[in-house]
C-alpha cells in the first residue's frame, strides 16, 4: 500500500467553486421547495408504514415514494459480471449514508442496522435491525438471518465514507469471516452539474447528507458487479476484495481505517474551533506580539521534533496557532517536510529511528499504533536527548 495523506481522502466542504457555485445558487429556489415535497411525502411514508399492516403491496408503494423522496437512480453497470446468487454476502465501499437503499432496490438485500423504526419501512430502505453490542454478537446475528431467511447481506467493510475519488479506507476483516466466498461490489455516487454538491463531506451527520440528498434533482447510484471471491482465509480474502473494489473504481487501496479518519476529523474540529477564538489583530504593537508567540511555539515544537526544518513549523503554526496540533500533524503525516541533515542532530535522528523501526516491528503483530502512543514516543525521545545533551541527573 502507497502512502496516502488522508487529507486527500475527504472534502472539508461539500460545495462546489467556480461557474459550479453560480449554477447551485441559481438553483436553490428549487431545491428549497424540493426538500419540502420530499420532507412532506417522508412523513406521510413514515405514518403509512407505521399505521398498514407489513405486506409486499405496501413494501411496493412506499419503496417508489422513497425513491422520489431520496432522488435516487440506480443503474447496473453492464460491464460488471453477472450477479453470482451463490453467494450471500454483499461486499461493497461506502460511498454515502443511503448506500443500503441503493443495494437494497438493485439486489435485494438487507444490511445490520440499530434503528428501531416500522418493519415495512425498515426492509424498503434496505436495513435489518440487530444487536450490534458487539461484534461477535453481530456475527452470529447475520449467520442466523442467513440461516432462517432468503434474504442477502450486504456489508460495507470500511465503516467510513472517503470522498472516493483517491483511495478506499483499509478494509476491516471482520466481515469476511461469515462465509468463505463473497460478492464484491463497487458503487458510484454522481449527481447533475446544475446541483454539484458533494455526497458528503468532513465530520458531517447522516441528517445534513440525506437533507442534500433532497435537496439535489437526483443522485445517480451506479453498481459495478465483480467476479465472486473465495478463500478460507479471512484475511487474504479481505486484502484481495478491497484490491478489486479499489481498481474497479480506478483508486488505490490505503492504510487508513475509520479510526484514523475518526482522529482527523477531531483534529479538523479543533482547528476551526482554535481559529474562530482567535483575536482580531490589527495593531503593529499587537502584530509584533503575535509574531513573538509564533516564535515561542516553533522553539517549543522544535524542542520535541528537532529534526523538522523551522520553516516547516512556523507554516503550519501561522495555520494552527496550536502547539499541540503542530506536533500532531506532524507526527500524523499531514505536514510533508525533508528532515534537516544538521551534524548536530544525525546521532540523535539516528537513535530516534532505530527506536521508531524497533517498535514498528513490535507492534506490526498488534496494528498501526495510535497518535497518542505515537506523540508520547516522541516526547520521551525528545527529553532523553535533552538530558544527554545539559548532563542532567536524576531527572
Amino acid at each position: 500500500m502507497s502512502q496516502i495523506d488522508i487529507q486527500d481522502l475527504f472534502d472539508k466542504s461539500r460545495f462546489p467553486s467556480g461557474w459550479y457555485l453560480v449554477s447551485l445558487l441559481l438553483y436553490t429556489p428549487v431545491g428549497v421547495i424540493l426538500v419540502l415535497v420530499r420532507l412532506f411525502v417522508t412523513l406521510q411514508l413514515w405514518l403509512l408504514a407505521s399505521l398498514l399492516p407489513d405486506c409486499n403491496a405496501l413494501r411496493t408503494y412506499l419503496h417508489h415514494c422513497l425513491s422520489f423522496a431520496f432522488g435516487i437512480v440506480v443503474k447496473v453497470d453492464p460491464e460488471g459480471e453477472s450477479r453470482d446468487k451463490q453467494s450471500r454476502i454483499i461486499i461493497a465501499n461506502n460511498v454515502s449514508v443511503l448506500d443500503h437503499f441503493a443495494l437494497h432496490r438493485a439486489m435485494q438485500t438487507l444490511m445490520p442496522s440499530v434503528w428501531d423504526i416500522p418493519i415495512a419501512l425498515s426492509h424498503v430502505l434496505g436495513l435489518q435491525a440487530m444487536d450490534m453490542s458487539s461484534k461477535d454478537t453481530l456475527i452470529a446475528n447475520i449467520k442466523q438471518c442467513l440461516s432462517t431467511t432468503q434474504c442477502n447481506i450486504a456489508l460495507q467493510p470500511e465503516f467510513g465514507t472517503t470522498n472516493s475519488r483517491v483511495a478506499l479506507l483499509k478494509f476491516n476483516s471482520w466481515p469476511f469471516s461469515i462465509e468463505t466466498s463473497v460478492q464484491p461490489v463497487a458503487i458510484k455516487a454522481t449527481r447533475p452539474a446544475i446541483a454539484s454538491v458533494q455526497v458528503t463531506s468532513l465530520a458531517s451527520t447522516w441528517w445534513t447528507d440525506v437533507f442534500w440528498f433532497m435537496f439535489v434533482p437526483y443522485t445517480v447510484f451506479t453498481l459495478k458487479y465483480l467476479k465472486i471471491k473465495r478463500n478460507t482465509d479471512h484475511e487474504l480474502l479481505a486484502r484481495e476484495v478491497e484490491k478489486d473494489i479499489a481498481d474497479a473504481l480506478e483508486l488505490r487501496v490505503s492504510s487508513h481505517t475509520v479510526s484514523d479518519k475518526a482522529e482527523f476529523e477531531k483534529r479538523c474540529i479543533m482547528e476551526k474551533t482554535h481559529s474562530r477564538m482567535l483575536p482580531a489583530r490589527g495593531s503593529q504593537n499587537t502584530q509584533v506580539m503575535h509574531n513573538i508567540e509564533i516564535q515561542r511555539m516553533a522553539r517549543q515544537v522544535s524542542e520535541v521534533l528537532p529534526f523538522v526544518p523551522h520553516n516547516v513549523i512556523l507554516r503550519d503554526l501561522l495555520k494552527t496557532r496550536n502547539v499541540d496540533i503542530t506536533i500532531a500533524n506532524i507526527l500524523d503525516g499531514i505536514v510533508a517536510y525533508t528532515p534537516e541533515p544538521s551534524s548536530r542532530t544525525t546521532a540523535p535522528m539516528a537513535s530516534a529511528s532505530r527506536t521508531q523501526t524497533s517498535a514498528t516491528k513490535d507492534n506490526s503483530c498488534f496494528g498501526t499504533p495510535s497518535f497518542q502512543e505515537r506523540k508520547a514516543q516522541m516526547i520521551r525521545e525528545a527529553r532523553e536527548r535533552y538530558i544527554q545533551k545539559h548532563g542532567l541527573k536524576n531527572c
